[in-house]
Parts: structure tokens; C-alpha cells; sequence
């Protein structure tokens, strides 16, 4: 294990399934090797984009594991660990101590809410326990309950948690966040799990991004990402135009949920490009119908991925 920044595109890799719902091991490994290729700066595995609360343990380990050798200390690689509960959270970061993982993230134990001092205990547990570098993962839609800044730089001060990433899609979290870090002269990695702030997240004081669309278009997004830290504009205006192209993917799922239409969206592009082999996602979230993805060919040319 190769001690990196965490800094620039890390990757949310989606998980390849079989029609049968097993993690398809050689479309993940392309996959890694498509993005590596594409210059991103570290993969996210397990996380929200890759399906994992309809994944069981093994499933998800069997996924990590995969990430990590194909990636073979290239970048960084952090694996997501989040169960309903502090203990199963923990259960599953242990199983992962000897997987060659730079780090874990763990979000609150979703279905029930908690309280911040609840929130601390489940943090602090996981550290003592699991003894890997841990990121607090903070996805209010989907868990419920937001992580405050002001327990993410306890935790930080204390040296639990090394890093943090914010789905929240609330600027003023961050903000507040940034401000928190600065008056504690606290370090803390801060990335954004954004699509349309790749090329501004650095002026908002982010560390990087970790966005979807770079299952996608991981070029795209590097060098987006390179061009708001240049500060050259002109590009950073293209490079959201193209953005905006590739997002249209994610959106054209008319009959299911926005996550449905995200995960069938990005799958079925890179199934029709050759880079995994099927376009499955987990049951009952809805796959692209046959009109839906007619709409795709004419995208991705648009975005040079196909010829």
C-alpha cells in the first residue's frame, strides 16, 4: 500500500453485475484499467454509485478486492464500509484490514437518525476498531442524517478520520467546514461528490471530487478538474459544456428513479463502448428501456467515446 495526496478525480466505481446479479470481475477490472488510463487520481469503491447497499459482504469484498489488485497501488483506492449499524460497520472494515485498501469511509448508520454524540461514538468505534485510515462519507439524501462540521473537526483534532466526503449538495456545509478547519489549524482532506462543481470545487476549497459521471468521462473530468486549478476559464467553460453532454446520459431513464436512471445511464454507455460487458443493476431500480438508449450513441459521439 502506496501512501498518496488524496487530491484531483477519485472515481465512485460502478459495480459490473452479471444478468445474475454476481459482481462481473473482468468488467471491473477493465473498468479500473479505462479509468487509470484516463489519468483519475484514485477510485472510490463500494460507494453509493456502485450499488452497495443491495450488494451483501461478500459481494462488496469480492468488489474491493478487485479494485485494489487491478489498481496495484497506482493511486489510491478507499473502500466504503457503511452498514446499518456501528458494529456491522466495523465487521465489514475489519474484513478488509489485509485488502491493500489506502482507507475506509463509513457514512452514519442509515434508518435510524442519530444524534451528533451518537454520531462521535460511531466514528471513534470504527477507528479503534478497525485501524485503517478512516474518511467520514456524509450523504444526507440517502442516510437521513447530515454529519455537522463541527463533529467532522472533532473527530479530525482527535486524528479518527483523516478525510471527508460531502454529498450533501449543500455549499454552506463546506463553507462552514472550511472555516472550522482553519480556526482548529486542523488537516483534513475534503473532496465533493458533485458532477457540475469538477472544474470550480477547488475555488470552493475542496481537495478534489468524486463524481460519478467519471465512470464515464474520466479524461473529461481530469482535465476539467486540471483547468479550474490553472485557472483558465475558456477551457473550464468547455470542458462544463461537455459535462452537461454526459450528464444528459445520466437523465435519460424516463420510467424509474433518478439513482435508476443514473446507474442504467452510465452502465449501458460504457456496455455500448466496450469497457464492461452488461448493463445490469440491482433489483428494483430499472434499467433503460430499448428507446432510452437509442439516445445514446449520438451522445457519446458528441463526447468522442465513439466513432
Amino acid at each position: 500500500m502506496v501512501q498518496h495526496k488524496y487530491t484531483g478525480v477519485m472515481v465512485p466505481i460502478l459495480t459490473p453485475l452479471t444478468p445474475d446479479m454476481e459482481v462481473d470481475v473482468p468488467s471491473l477490472k477493465r473498468l479500473v484499467r479505462y479509468l487509470l488510463d484516463n489519468g483519475v487520481h484514485g477510485i472510490w469503491a463500494s460507494g453509493t454509485t456502485a450499488e452497495f447497499p443491495a450488494l451483501d459482504n461478500h459481494e462488496r469484498i469480492v468488489s474491493i478486492i478487485a479494485v485494489v489488485d487491478e489498481v496495484a497501488g497506482k493511486v489510491p483506492v478507499i473502500a466504503n464500509v457503511s452498514r446499518a449499524s456501528t458494529d456491522l460497520t466495523a465487521e465489514l472494515g475489519k474484513e478488509l484490514r489485509e485488502s491493500g485498501v489506502d482507507a475506509i469511509a463509513a457514512t452514519p448508520p442509515y434508518y435510524y437518525s442519530q444524534t451528533p454524540d451518537e454520531m462521535l461514538t460511531h466514528f471513534r468505534f470504527i477507528h479503534d476498531e478497525v485501524r485503517l485510515p478512516l474518511w467520514v462519507y456524509n450523504i444526507p439524501p440517502m442516510v437521513k442524517t447530515p454529519v455537522p462540521p463541527a463533529t467532522v473537526v472533532e473527530l479530525a483534532a482527535e486524528g479518527a478520520i483523516e478525510g471527508i466526503k460531502d454529498s450533501s449538495g449543500t455549499g454552506e456545509l463546506l463553507a462552514e467546514l472550511n472555516i472550522r478547519c482553519a480556526q482548529a489549524d486542523v488537516l483534513l482532506y475534503r473532496m465533493l461528490g458533485t458532477t457540475l462543481r469538477i472544474t470550480s470545487a477547488t475555488r470552493l476549497g475542496a481537495h478534489g471530487v468524486i463524481p460519478g459521471i467519471a465512470n464515464l468521462i474520466p479524461k473529461i473530468s481530469v482535465k476539467g478538474w486540471e483547468a479550474g486549478i490553472a485557472g483558465n476559464w475558456d477551457m473550464t467553460e468547455a470542458y462544463d459544456a461537455k459535462l452537461m453532454i454526459a450528464d444528459k446520459i445520466q437523465k435519460l431513464g424516463a420510467g424509474g428513479s433518478l439513482q435508476a436512471s443514473i446507474y442504467s445511464g452510465l452502465k449501458a454507455a460504457l456496455k455500448l463502448m466496450g469497457v464492461i460487458d452488461h448493463d445490469t443493476i440491482t433489483r428494483p431500480l430499472r434499467s433503460l428501456n430499448e428507446t432510452e438508449r437509442k439516445a445514446i450513441p449520438a451522445l457519446l459521439r458528441e463526447l468522442e467515446l465513439l466513432s
